[in-house]
């Protein structure tokens, strides 16, 4: 099919389901494969249940508790990636063996033309399997966060696609000359910019008055980091500013915010909701601790942006590189995030010059231009450097704190 100019009649995603980002990128990419492929199948692959019910469930439970109980060990090890360059192939290599022995035969009963990854382990065993000749079909791989994790990066993979020119040089670095583009948001279509009549109908939709000051706080999925000290400090800033808060699946977390007391007109606290795109028409501004699927759905909503209390490793860099690139605010300390907020309730000027700049990474591209690239052969984006850098060397200054490993 490759090179013919025949559209795929199969495409696989391979994703996994460990937080939503993976699997968010993922429904995003397979909502655009009709449009780019009109009549093609969309199959799915979840690479964690590919090696089984029990892996998944320990692969889950053993990153929870990292970024929990351990965060400072996560750190450290994400960071060796960068520095050892034996330790970081050493990890994608065990991890391409085992992912790509187990993949191999659901990939090979669906057949697909195409496969698009947005799981790094799911990358890593497709990169496996192209470089022992079992893999035929052409692959694109998605990061679906801001910074490219070094044990994301397969140069065997025909194309990997990261979310701005700062990341394809970080990228660069980690693997020189490797196919790296700028793609479009992977973010489904109900995530748009709002006008404020928009905005409007979105609050009245939430049962929420106009006036106050919204802010949109988003745990992700497992409802990480010290959300309650994040709503306080937010809180803070002025009674005109309203939070509403999502803590995901995290029920504990939900549980905790209800008791703290805080008036209903301030704060509104919710579950799992599949009312995201909603809820960001109605906010004036995004709170996330990282860089990723929730930050790309706010710039895809043209929402200013705002990171405080980063997860560690890849979450601090995700927030460093957004800021680098313009398109977040970095809020280190509840004291910052106090002012920062406060400030933005108080000029609009500021807030439409954030919301301006999401809008305009948010037009760059369309899913379907990549699908049609990758198909094509891919691109690559220019301003890498092509002399490389050890791996071993940090691609950026970080701007939050580190943690030593106790």
């Amino acid at each position: 099919m490759t090179g013919t100019g025949l559209a795929p009649r199969r495409v696989l995603i391979v994703s996994a389901d460990i937080g939503e980002g993976h699997n968010a990128a993922g429904r995003a990419l397979a909502e655009a494969a009709p449009r780019a492929w009109p009549g093609c199948e969309v199959g799915w692959l979840d690479a964690l249940e590919a090696i089984g019910y029990q892996f998944g469930r320990l692969a889950r439970r053993f990153y929870v508790t990292q970024v929990r109980s351990t965060p400072a060990a996560y750190d450290y090890f994400y960071f060796a990636m960068w520095r050892h360059r034996w330790y970081l192939d050493s990890t994608r290599s065990g991890m391409g063996a085992l992912f790509g022995r187990r993949m191999a035969s659901p990939i090979a009963a669906f057949a697909p033309d195409v496969i698009m990854s947005t799981y790094p382990l799911g990358s890593a065993g497709l990169s496996w399997l192209r470089r022992r000749g079992l893999l035929n079909s052409r692959v694109g791989a998605w990061v679906p966060a801001f910074c490219p994790h070094p044990a994301w990066l397969y140069p065997a993979l025909d194309q990997t696609y990261v979310m701005d020119s700062a990341a394809v040089k970080v990228a660069a670095r980690a693997e020189p000359g490797m196919p790296l583009a700028v793609g479009a948001l992977p973010v489904r279509d109900g995530f748009a910019p709002a006008s404020p009549a928009g905005q409007a109908v979105a609050l009245e939709r939430l049962g929420l008055a106009p006036g106050d000051f919204t802010v949109l706080v988003s745990t992700g999925s497992l409802g990480f980091g010290r959300v309650e000290r994040t709503v306080a400090a937010i809180l803070a800033a002025g009674p005109q500013v309203r939070a509403i808060v999502t803590c995901g699946r995290n029920r504990g977390l939900q549980r905790q915010l209800a008791a703290r007391g805080w008036p209903p007109r301030r704060l509104r606290v919710t579950g799992w909701s599949d009312e995201m795109p909603t809820l960001m028409a109605a906010a004036d501004l995004v709170v996330s601790n990282g860089g990723g699927g929730t930050a790309l759905e706010a710039i895809a909503s043209a929402r200013p942006v705002l990171i405080t209390d980063p997860v560690p490793g890849h979450g601090r860099d995700n927030a460093s590189l957004m800021a680098t690139a313009g398109l977040a605010l970095l809020a280190p300390t509840p004291a910052s995030l106090t002012t920062t907020v406060a400030r933005l309730a108080g000029d609009q000027g500021a807030v439409a010059a954030l919301a301006q700049a999401a809008a305009t990474r948010a037009a760059l591209r369309r899913r379907e231009d990549d699908l049609a690239d990758l198909l094509s052969g891919g691109r690559q984006d220019p301003g890498q450097d092509e002399r490389g850098a050890p791996a071993s060397r940090h691609p950026h200054r970080r701007r939050f704190a580190r943690h030593p490993l106790r």
